[in-house]
């Protein structure tokens, strides 16, 4: 009896635990809101770019906790933007990445658990998570149309009674009606403007946990539809150092309001792995968009106690 209780006991903790890095990951898409870019170097004012199949930007994507917590977490990682098709006024760029999430529950930390917190002490629990999909744009103004991204992260603990094998796979499509115009082409120097949109999205997810003597899996799916409310404001041109060099840049500070999702606390996790943009409510993010490049070469958020900053690491364009 006190084994299987345990054994409960790492399952809540896995499944927080794997919450956290779902979530952890939602940042990581703060590269997709640099769609478009421009041809001129030091141009104080972008148009709306030319995309060819072919162009693709690569991004190391670093989160890192600031704050120690009961579950912190380090997430390191790789995600590659590609357009892949160009027709019907749209552009498809796919997404995939590739990331290594390392989390530390501390459960004696939270309270009285008797003997049952030597199971979790100081104990690290290493995850692995993908992400694929793609997004739509618009071609006149690189609104975005539809984000689709499938999600997987895989984590392991070792306590006294066993190892625990636990699996979350997330699809979240949103599609935005109308366009979410992000960058309200041409970018310039200094200007402050709204964003707005309706945002419908279909999550679907699964839980499995393996345990030494049985498994518990579970899933659920939904569909809810929400406002989208931002506030834009660009800066003066500056010179940003990445892996991929040194850019002339306009820096783009985002500001989303809270959303009224009423009780559906289902669906904080997964909005944040599956849409563009998506992060702490009325917390400012930051991204640096160059002309040359084409698209942002870094962006940076904090996310809870956590930061995120994603840098170009490599680009090519046709």
């Amino acid at each position: 009896m006190r084994t299987k209780w345990m054994g409960m006991l790492v399952a809540t903790a896995i499944l927080a635990s794997l919450a956290i890095a779902a979530v952890a990951l939602g940042p990581a898409n703060l590269l997709n809101l640099g769609a478009p870019g421009g041809n001129t170097p030091q141009a104080s004012s972008i148009g709306v770019p030319t995309w060819h199949v072919g162009d693709l930007w690569t991004y190391h994507v670093n989160g890192s906790s600031a704050v120690p917590t009961l579950s912190a977490f380090v997430a390191t990682g790789n995600v590659t933007r590609m357009v892949t098709a160009s027709e019907g006024g749209q552009y498809n760029v796919s997404v995939h990445g590739s990331f290594h999430v390392e989390s530390l529950i501390d459960l004696a930390r939270s309270g009285d658990f008797g003997n049952a917190t030597i199971m979790l002490w100081s104990r690290t629990f290493m995850e692995n998570a993908t992400v694929d999909g793609y997004t739509l744009y618009r071609a006149s103004d690189l609104a975005e149309l539809r984000d689709v991204r499938t999600v997987r992260i895989t984590g392991s603990i070792w306590t006294e009674v066993g190892t625990f094998n636990a699996t979350y796979v997330t699809r979240v499509d949103t599609t935005y009606e109308p366009a979410l115009d992000v960058w309200a082409f041409p970018l310039n120097e200094n200007e402050t403007w709204n964003v707005s949109s309706n945002a419908t999205i279909h999550v679907w997810t699964k839980w499995r946990l393996d345990a030494p003597n049985e498994y518990f899996e579970f899933g659920h799916n939904f569909t809810v539809t929400l406002p989208i409310r931002l506030l834009a404001r660009s800066g003066m041109v500056e010179d940003v150092t990445t892996p991929a060099g040194t850019f002339s840049a306009i820096p783009v500070r985002l500001t989303l309001p809270t959303l009224d999702i009423g009780t559906n606390d289902r669906l904080t996790p997964a909005m944040g792995v599956g849409a563009d943009g998506w992060m702490e409510p009325r917390v400012p993010a930051v991204a640096w968009f160059s002309a040359a490049v084409g698209n942002v070469v870094k962006a940076a958020a904090p996310f809870g106690a956590s930061r995120i900053v994603t840098e170009l690491t490599a680009f090519h364009r046709g």
